[in-house]
């Protein structure tokens, strides 16, 4: 009898053995954030008054573009009434104008989008009588704060980005930063800005604001049918469809960004299930379709000239080559993200990057890498240990890293952080590597620029972190030391 259950032990051991060594079946895991919807409409009202026949009504039918302008002037001027009389606009027009004209102008974020006008017994208007929401000097405080904001963001951009990169590092910002309002109540890109929330018009007009700082032309498809408007953005002379909203995952998923509805041809974003809009633009070129970017979920990054992005399907961190939209991998991620249990783990790895002074930083489950493009090393950076958590993607704002942890991938995430001003394997600005950053480095600087002998380290010298020495990195130097000296 004793030895029957020492064998029956046995066999249970060695069967808990094999169960415990043996590798965890891997786990689909889909879920990004769904698709949101507004239950406001998004059209403007208009409500009428019939007046007698204006003197001007008679005179001339202006182009439909000239009366937008005309319009949108006098509403950037504050007037309590327009005179559009000569420009005869039935009244069965006005509402359509007044929202399009509303949809693509983010500066008038203080004008109501309701609006009452008078109009002659022949149907046409005579006046436009808008409201305000601010005015005086809360308005002029309010366009600063705006203005603030919009170039806190585009600081971000290298003046030597192609306009598909601007418009991609843009995109990705909003994305990153700014959350959907559930709650359906910021529809302007003042609060949006203000408040880092908001609907799909306040996504849409901040980003076309942004654009529009670039040179960069865009307008607008808006789908009454799916209460929901986006961008059309022209890069080249050549239209695409990218809605900034749908690409923010709901709800907010920190450190995700989608690129699913980002630069869509409109049978491409048919297929991402919009449907019945309407757009003064046809959408014919699928040439970002079928690339990489389209199935990147994090945010791309840029440090020493290099755009850097992670895929977690290929489980690897790589370099991208917008030019052949090919990617390199320069980190093969081997670490499994382990589903709760720890009996199975899931098939993607959930790593997001972030750059800093030529280093890519990147996460695996319970770490926090950095790769120095330069030298070619990698260290992990220091982080205190996790308990039943792991690593769902990581973000950066200046030398902080910010990384999102939690038991699995759509659980609640808790935000840590922790600084890499130190990561550098060399003294940022100590052009000469003695160890000092001083005045003797400016000349190292202005030497190698002018081909003469010097020691002059190249990662330590470009200041601007853009993959290139000119001569920005010797005025960012100088000024450096004038502020700190």
């Amino acid at each position: 009898m004793k030895s029957k259950c020492l064998a029956v032990m046995l066999l249970l051991s060695l069967l808990l053995a094999f169960v415990s060594c043996s590798a965890p079946a891997p786990r689909e895991y889909q879920s990004v954030g769904v698709p949101p919807t507004s239950p406001v409409p998004l059209s403007c009202s208009a409500s009428g008054e019939l007046v007698e026949g204006s003197a001007r009504a008679e005179q001339y039918l202006a182009p439909a573009q000239s009366v937008r302008e005309y319009i949108y002037q006098g509403l950037l001027a504050g007037q309590d009434e327009i005179d559009i009389s000569a420009y005869k606009i039935p009244t069965d027009q006005i509402t359509l104008l007044y929202t399009e004209i509303m949809n693509t102008h983010p500066d008038l974020f203080f004008v109501h989008p309701g609006i009452s006008y008078s109009y002659t017994s022949a149907g046409y208007i005579v006046t436009l009588k808008p409201s305000y929401r601010i005015t005086g000097e809360e308005l002029a405080q309010a366009q600063a704060d705006c203005d603030q904001r919009l170039d806190e963001i585009c600081a971000g951009v290298d003046e030597n980005w192609s306009d598909f990169e601007i418009a991609l590092y843009l995109h990705d910002y909003l994305c990153l930063h700014f959350a959907y309002d559930t709650d359906y109540e910021i529809y302007d890109m003042y609060r949006f800005l203000i408040e880092g929330k908001g609907v799909c018009q306040a996504y849409t007009l901040t980003y076309m604001a942004l654009l529009s700082r670039f040179g960069i032309a865009s307008d607008v498809a808006v789908s009454q049918s799916m209460n929901h408007i986006w961008n059309i953005v022209i890069l080249g002379g050549t239209p695409y469809h990218v809605d900034v909203t749908w690409d923010d995952p709901i709800p907010d998923a920190e450190g995700r960004v989608l690129h699913t509805n980002f630069l869509r041809s409109d049978a491409g974003i048919a297929k991402t299930e919009h449907y019945a809009w309407e757009s003064t633009r046809t959408c014919l070129s699928d040439a970002y379709e079928n690339t990489f970017v389209t199935d990147v979920n994090a945010p791309f990054a840029y440090t020493a000239g290099k755009w850097l992005y992670a895929d977690g399907a290929a489980r690897a961190v790589y370099v991208a080559d917008f030019s052949t939209m090919q990617g390199i991998a320069i980190a093969e991620i081997e670490e499994l993200w382990l589903a709760p249990g720890g009996h199975s783990y899931y098939v993607d790895a959930f790593v997001g990057v972030g750059a800093y002074r030529g280093n890519v930083i990147y996460n695996l489950p319970d770490k926090i890498m950095a790769h120095n493009l330069q030298s070619g090393v990698t260290v992990a950076v220091p982080i205190p240990a996790l308990h039943n958590q792991q690593i769902f993607g990581l973000w950066m704002r200046g030398d902080t890293v910010y990384y999102a942890v939690s038991d699995k991938p759509d659980g609640q995430m808790q935000v840590l952080s922790c600084s890499i001003a130190d990561l550098a394997d060399y003294l940022w600005g100590d052009a000469d590597q003695n160890g000092v950053v001083d005045g003797r480095d400016v000349t190292a600087i202005r030497r190698y620029l002018e081909g003469l002998p010097t020691v002059c380290h190249t990662g330590a010298a470009d200041l601007d972190d853009n993959g290139a020495i000119d001569t920005r990195d010797v005025e960012i130097l100088r000024q450096y030391l004038v502020e700190n000296n």
